[in-house]
């Protein structure tokens, strides 16, 4: 099966705030309230994720699973002007697959989703197989939100 990116813009979640302001040094009181949506949005999204599919979290080379709380977080998800964003990638699924790239998880037919944040931290990206059980979840959960499709490139 084909694997495809589905972007998440915080929009979706901050309905009345313009998201290309999200600093995660800000602390101006509307940009603070989006944040704590934000973050509270990802952390009951990832939980009934990883329950339902009875998953886990990992670094791409850690068999150490990754807490919620890791990625729903301000480092992840918000960009920063004083310390900019560092690009990172978590793979979620029942057991630890060491990979030693992306291009290595790309190319493996296991069940999983690969999540990113954004480089400008406007929103998050999960890649995974098209029409998997994990895809169909994901599109009936989010279907009032405006997604965006993404192409996956191992960098």
């Amino acid at each position: 099966m084909k694997k495809i990116g589905i972007g998440i813009d915080y929009s979706n979640i901050c309905k009345d705030y313009n998201t290309s302001y999200l600093d995660r040094d800000n602390t101006d009181p509307a940009t603070k309230k989006c944040m704590k949506q934000v973050l509270a949005w990802t952390q009951e999204f990832l939980s009934e994720l990883l329950e339902n599919f009875e998953y886990n979290m990992y670094h791409l080379h850690s068999s150490t699973p990754v807490k919620i709380e890791d990625i729903a977080s301000k480092r992840f998800l918000f960009y920063s002007l004083e310390k900019e964003i560092t690009l990172q990638s978590y793979v979620i699924q029942k057991e630890y697959v060491e990979y030693e790239s992306l291009t290595a998880w790309e190319l493996d037919t296991n069940d999983s989703i690969l999540i990113q944040n954004d480089e400008d931290g406007e929103g998050i990206y999960l890649y995974l197989k098209e029409n998997s059980r994990e895809h169909q979840w994901i599109t009936d959960k989010l279907k009032n939100f405006s997604l965006d499709d993404v192409p996956f490139h191992a960098k």
